[in-house]
């Protein structure tokens, strides 16, 4: 009941206040649950991503363990004397190809490998067949860089007995042992080849479960039409991942300074002083130059670098995206 006056009239303050309360009530009343779920990663992220923060600054400054980020002197050239330290850098040119060079590969040729591989086992028929299939696909994903990276050394090492070239020589298609890991032309093929190997059974969980979702009536409706399995592919399927495509491109653009993926591992791994003209990338010049050496500063402003390239790179996906598709992240 609502509260009355003394003349037997509805208090209208009251009445406005009730009806704010039920409005709030129905638009997040039966959400407060879901609310609560999430607030444990929303306060994982402001106490882990927003919170340190404050550690750019480190960039723009002479960094001291002793002292502390907030009490070291500033750098040099108003602040920025390490970022003019990483572009005046002899090799700078060269890591920014390598890292370019490599993360646009990734991005051009191995965005399709998990969307064709869902599309595949989601054809296939045999029930136990499809599900050994994605099991073995899957393995590799927990397999780490360093495993990779010692099997790949022991496969390809430029020995006589070593597996490959052992093939190659009895079948007569070299004359002498081929030395892959230290060949420079062969080593951004060689990158590609073992990401695409470990991760794109993983990659293809994500359009698996969205094509798990997709309303069979569509299929029908196509065997009605007169239309075979690449019209279901093409005008079902295709369609109803196409949207989980864009946005896992868009994310991946935002991480294209980085090499793309697992790249520091395996650079790291797999480069050697033979590679080291393809091998280096900003990451991994940032930990040898910068970690290992101590300078901090000089890691914080190429991390500070690589985080706004990534982010203009992120934006300019999003809108290439929203305005070619009509689809985007935000």
């Amino acid at each position: 009941m609502l509260a009355e006056n003394l003349y037997g009239k509805v208090n209208p303050q009251y009445s406005e206040r009730h009806n704010r309360r039920i409005k709030w009530h129905k638009q997040f009343g039966n959400e407060r649950i879901l609310h609560l779920m999430i607030l444990p990663s929303v306060l994982c992220v402001i106490l882990f991503s927003y919170f340190p923060m404050y550690g750019i600054l480190a960039a723009f400054k002479r960094f001291s363990l002793f002292k502390g980020v907030l009490s070291s002197p500033w750098a040099k050239l108003y602040g920025f004397e390490h970022f003019a330290d990483l572009f005046n850098a002899p090799d700078f040119g060269s890591i920014m190809r390598n890292t370019l060079v490599i993360a646009f590969l990734k991005l051009g040729l191995l965005s399709f490998p998990p969307i064709i591989l869902a599309i595949i086992l989601n054809e296939v028929k045999g029930v136990r067949f499809k599900k050994a299939a994605q099991t073995i696909s899957y393995l590799p994903h927990f397999v780490s860089w360093v495993v990779v990276g010692g099997i790949l050394f022991s496969l390809l090492a430029p020995m006589p007995n070593a597996p490959l070239n052992k093939l190659l020589l009895n079948l007569r298609l070299i004359g002498e042992p081929v030395d892959i890991i230290n060949n420079t032309g062969a080593f951004w093929p060689l990158l590609l080849l073992s990401d695409m190997w470990k991760e794109a059974g993983w990659s293809s969980i994500l359009y698996l479960a969205v094509i798990a979702g997709i309303d069979m009536e569509l299929y029908e409706a196509i065997d009605i039409d007169g239309g075979g399995r690449w019209a279901k592919i093409r005008h079902v399927t295709w369609q109803s991942a196409k949207g989980t495509f864009i946005i896992m491109f868009i994310l991946a653009c935002g991480n294209i300074m980085n090499g793309m993926g697992e790249t520091f591992e395996q650079c790291y791994v797999l480069g050697t002083a033979a590679n080291r003209d393809v091998s280096m990338i900003l990451d991994v010049y940032v930990l040898r130059v910068g970690i290992e050496n101590g300078r901090y500063s000089f890691a914080a402003a190429a991390g500070l670098f690589k985080s706004v390239i990534n982010l203009f790179l992120l934006l300019g996906a999003n809108a290439l995206s929203r305005r070619v598709t009509g689809k985007g992240l935000f």
